[in-house]
Parts: C-alpha cells; sequence; structure tokens
C-alpha cells in the first residue's frame, strides 16, 4: 500500500521575482507558486498585468518574516550587493518556505545561492559562482561601502567591481 501524503508534503515550491513573473513562469512550473506583494505593483503595462491575471489562482502573495528579511538584508550587504525591497523581499520569501527562487537577477541569485537557497535563472543562463562586490574609485584606486556613490576625495563616481568569489552554502555560483 502507497504512504499517505499530507496536503502539500513533498510539494515543489517556488517564488517569483518580477522577472519571473513577466515570463509567465507560474503558469509553466508545477507545484506552489509565491511571490511578494511588490513584485506585483511592479508589474505595469496592461499585457503583462493580463497575462499575470490568467495564472494568479496559482499565485500565492505572501510577506515574509521580519527575521528573514533582516537575514537577507545583512547577507546583502556582507556580499555588496544592491537589492530593491522586492528583491529583498523574495528571498525572505523563499528562506521562510524552504522555496526555490525563480529570477534573472544576478545579485537576487548571488545573495539566494549564498544562503544555501536553490534559485534557477528563468531566461539567462545564471550564476556560476558567488561573488563579494566592491565599491572603489577609479581614479584613486580606494575601496568604500555599498553605500557610497562618490568619492570623498577626487568627487568621481565610484563603481563597482568584483573583490572575491564567496565561499556562500550554496550549489549555484556565478
Amino acid at each position: 500500500m502507497a504512504p499517505i501524503r499530507r496536503a502539500g508534503e513533498g510539494t515543489m515550491k517556488f517564488v517569483h521575482d518580477t522577472g519571473s513573473l513577466l515570463a509567465s513562469m507560474p503558469a509553466y512550473v508545477p507545484g506552489e507558486n509565491y511571490t511578494v506583494k511588490e513584485c506585483i505593483e511592479e508589474v505595469k503595462d496592461k499585457e503583462s498585468k493580463r497575462s499575470l491575471e490568467v495564472y494568479s489562482e496559482k499565485l500565492k502573495v505572501l510577506e515574509p518574516s521580519k527575521e528573514s528579511v533582516k537575514k537577507v538584508r545583512e547577507v546583502a550587504k556582507e556580499l555588496g550587493e544592491r537589492l530593491s525591497d522586492a528583491d529583498v523581499k523574495v528571498i525572505a520569501l523563499a528562506l521562510d518556505l524552504g522555496a526555490t527562487v525563480l529570477s534573472d537577477d544576478y545579485g537576487v541569485l548571488n545573495v539566494a545561492t549564498y544562503l544555501g537557497l536553490n534559485a534557477k535563472p528563468v531566461r539567462t543562463k545564471g550564476i556560476k559562482e558567488n561573488v563579494v562586490w566592491v565599491n572603489y574609485c577609479p581614479f584613486c584606486k580606494v575601496e568604500y561601502p555599498p553605500d557610497v556613490e562618490v568619492c570623498p576625495r577626487c568627487g568621481a563616481e565610484v563603481v563597482r567591481r568584483p573583490r572575491f568569489k564567496a565561499g556562500g552554502k550554496g550549489k549555484g555560483r556565478r
């Protein structure tokens, strides 16, 4: 006799960012599909909104825990990633649910895989390894924290470059 499964047990869970929603991925992936309200709000044009309505019954909109949001922000800062609130909440919700993140945003994939989450690209090749980014002045050659956008020494716009490859807990690498 086959074992009895409880509802939702063994079901794949996916958390979609805006790019995944625009690609209509919830209509194609089996299992439970989630997103955050910020991603829904980023869908602006009529055609995309119509597509969203078609698979909206298959998509659950949830809010991640404050603890997970805090953890994602800390890791993003550690890696030098500049994530939007929507990006942070997508990763945090995936942490809460133990879900796979679907995104083409390299920053989202970098943070998600560093946290040990399964993260899959939608239309791109994704990442091969995790990277720690640093802001630096291309003229003074001085490194700055991620929130500094203009070099205080010379006034030049700081740029971002990989400092080194991060170990991370995940399998996915940039």
